[in-house]
């Protein structure tokens, strides 16, 4: 019976932002806990963006470390905060969710019981970030499955692509609808190893999903390094037209996250070796480690890169928040064989339209009633000066609001600037009492 396992070694240099071509890693605050194999999703609010983390397993990763609980990030105070658990009989791995107008839809999974047996999930269930409650879950899954591929549509229908269905991988492809809860049934992929596989990600450009990697079926449980397509009809989108992409896509990935923009996607990390839920190979027991990868391939220009840098490795992912603007979460995994509670922010400004932009970036300064609230959406530099000119304060700005003590700043007239390094900078102005 197949098994699962979860990874993330990351940077383990608190809050130091380390470039990988064009990436930035910068860590943010930890989780509650520790966990790894967690459904990772965005989701935003007219109270502002988050990002949650869905189940997972913990500490010595044992089945009985696998779990039910709820995180939330709020992305403006840097803070995870613990919601109510995941309304199932026993916590789970291999979940995907995903953000589809207003709400988290968290699908699939798999459970381990106490003799080591696995099943497969065949539950959707649906999260509403307005209120942080779950809604009665949505019709359940046609063929249970786990650590599939899972992308939107979009912001309309739901693809699971493939994964692993109790005994085997699926070819699969099963399509869900939120606005009316309802299955069917697409076009399944070709069914040979080539393309079935678990521990595979992918992600939605336009009307085409992309997805990469995982692992073939029993009995050798072999990573591979496919690069598949498969190009939705948009007047029919059960019909997917599947093929294999003939580019060299470099060395097998197993369990990374996957997004994109306009015309790239990328994957983040992952292993090249196939691994139980306690981060063990299948078949030999060695210990596996991540590839330190990021491999993005823009579609429209045909580049393609691969990155590696051994303080920026993370594995074993269940997905990634896109935050907007260049910025992605990722958060928890495995280092050293244990679940960890790091979280970073990724921001790649190449990745975004904030170039593009016929406003300035937003940016507001609120005075309060011992502190300045500098608010942004971007990633850049905010300084104050006073009048004459002179420097009072600076600091690098993430996307968690900055607070600035105004007993650290000279009275009078203050002028705060913001510059992301790509529009031009803002300047607001201020008065110190």
């Amino acid at each position: 019976m197949k098994q699962l396992v979860l990874l993330i070694s990351l940077i383990l240099i608190p809050f130091v932002m380390k470039a990988q071509g064009s990436w930035t890693w910068t860590q943010l605050a930890d989780l509650p806990i520790p966990t790894s194999n967690n459904a990772l999703v965005e989701a935003s609010t007219p109270n502002g963006k988050f990002a949650y983390s869905f189940g997972g397993i913990t500490d010595s990763l044992t089945h009985q470390d696998i779990h039910q609980r709820v995180f939330k990030y709020n992305v403006s105070q840097d803070i995870w905060s613990e919601m109510d658990p995941i309304p199932d009989t026993l916590g789970k791995i291999g979940s995907a969710a995903s953000f589809v107008n207003g709400k988290i839809y968290l699908i699939g999974g798999y459970h381990v019981e106490a003799n080591g047996d696995e099943t497969s999930s065949e539950k959707v269930h649906i999260y509403n970030p307005l209120n942080d409650e779950f809604e009665p879950n949505g019709t359940n899954l046609p063929i249970p499955i786990d650590d599939h591929v899972q992308a939107v549509w979009k912001d309309s229908l739901i693809y699971v692509v493939t994964g692993w269905s109790n005994t085997s991988n699926s070819p699969a492809v099963q399509i869900y609808n939120p606005y009316t809860n309802t299955w069917t049934l697409g076009e399944s992929t070709p069914n040979t190893s080539e393309f079935k596989s678990f521990g595979a990600s992918g992600y939605i450009l336009g009307d085409t999903i992309f997805y990469f990697g995982g692992v073939k079926d029993a009995p050798n449980f072999e990573t591979t390094n496919f690069l598949r397509k498969g190009v939705i009809d948009p007047n029919n989108p059960t019909q997917i037209d599947w093929s294999i992409i003939n580019i060299n896509s470099g060395l097998p990935i197993y369990r990374s996250a996957c997004s994109g923009h306009n015309y790239s996607v990328f994957w983040i990390g992952g292993t090249q070796e196939a691994y139980n839920y306690n981060a063990i190979e299948y078949y030999t027991n060695d210990t596996v480690y991540s590839n330190s990868r990021i491999f993005e391939i823009n579609f429209q220009t045909q580049q393609q890169s691969n990155l590696f840098n051994e303080q920026n490795r993370v594995m074993d992912l269940r997905g990634i928040a896109k935050i907007g603007g260049g910025n992605w979460i990722i958060a928890g995994g495995i280092d050293s064989l244990k679940a960890s509670n790091e979280t970073y922010l990724l921001h790649n400004p190449d990745l975004s339209n904030i170039d593009q932009a016929i406003t300035p970036p937003y940016f507001e300064v609120y005075s309060e009633d011992s502190n300045f609230k500098v608010i942004t959406e971007n990633v850049g530099e905010v300084t104050v000066y006073d009048i004459q000119g002179r420097t009072l304060f600076s600091s690098k700005k993430q996307l968690a609001d900055l607070i600035i003590e105004k007993s650290t700043l000279q009275g009078g007239m203050l002028l705060f600037t913001f510059d992301d390094k790509i529009n031009l900078p803002i300047l607001i102005k201020k008065i110190n009492q």
